[in-house]
């Protein structure tokens, strides 16, 4: 697998581009800042969707094309295991810790389904949004590992977050409309920190990162210079950031 090499000189601007520098800033800011550690080609089709593993070695990501379903790939953007399910349009990926099932949202069908790592759909949950147009809906979804709940993120047209019970029933709906630094036009992926208790949420059009608490309130907030920042994963351990970008199928390696 391909990685970017990017000399001295011209990543020190693509961290300025990106909000970037040899650190975060202050704790307590609301804007703070990454550090933009590597950027490596991903050989998947429309990468839409990122989770972390439990091995603390690979993530997962889906295509959003009909048919190709999920691959497991390396940190460093290697894909080691494709796994095709007859899938329509998925856009967010999340593994279980209770299981290590893997559980994806349908954008299109507005369905969460629940699949294992050979690719058998095990259950398929309907969720009640009511969209504008057939592809402004779910993105991304997230387990809560403390509680057992779901967070879901629905794009736009209406941007909203809902929680669901880990009966996946709907337990609370929750608009995304932020102002100021926080605005964000679109929701494009989600990643739950259960060191922090927040959840990360990535804009695919407003090219940045909103940290939200679990009363919904945004904490602080990143720039990116991601074209179609997809997905996003957390590690809280190590204190990186991980980003799928659909236009470019490349995985961003950021420190926090």
């Amino acid at each position: 697998m391909h990685l970017r090499t990017v000399p001295a000189l011209v990543l020190l601007l693509s961290l300025a581009a990106c909000g970037g520098s040899s650190g975060s800033s202050a704790p307590g800011d609301q804007e703070q800042v990454l550090q933009l550690l590597s950027v490596h080609d991903v050989a998947v089709s429309d990468p839409s969707g990122l989770a972390l593993d439990f091995d603390g070695v690979h993530l997962w990501t889906v295509s959003d094309d009909p048919g190709q379903g999920m691959y497991k790939i390396t940190r460093q953007g290697e894909v080691v295991k494709h796994v095709p399910f007859a899938s329509d349009d998925l856009e967010g990926i999340v593994v279980d810790p209770a299981n290590l099932t893997l559980w994806v949202v349908e954008e299109r069908l507005r369905e969460i389904l629940n699949v294992t790592r050979e690719g058998t759909v095990l259950s398929r949950t309907p969720v009640p949004v009511e969209v504008n147009r057939p592809n402004d809906g779910l993105e991304g979804i997230t387990i809560n590992t403390r509680t057992g709940d779901f967070f879901v993120i629905n794009e736009k047209n209406p941007r909203l977050l809902l929680r669901l019970g880990p009966d996946l029933q709907v337990r609370e709906t929750v608009p995304l409309d932020f102002s100021g630094i926080f605005f964000m036009s679109d929701v494009s992926g989600i990643s739950y920190d259960r060191v922090e208790n927040t959840l990360w949420i990535i804009s695919d059009e407003s090219r940045k990162i909103v940290v939200i608490d679990l009363q919904y309130n945004p904490v602080r907030m990143y720039r990116t210079d991601i074209l179609k920042g997809e997905g996003i994963a957390v590690d809280p351990d190590l204190r990186r950031v991980y980003a799928i970008c659909d236009a470019e199928s490349r995985l961003y390696v950021h420190a926090y």
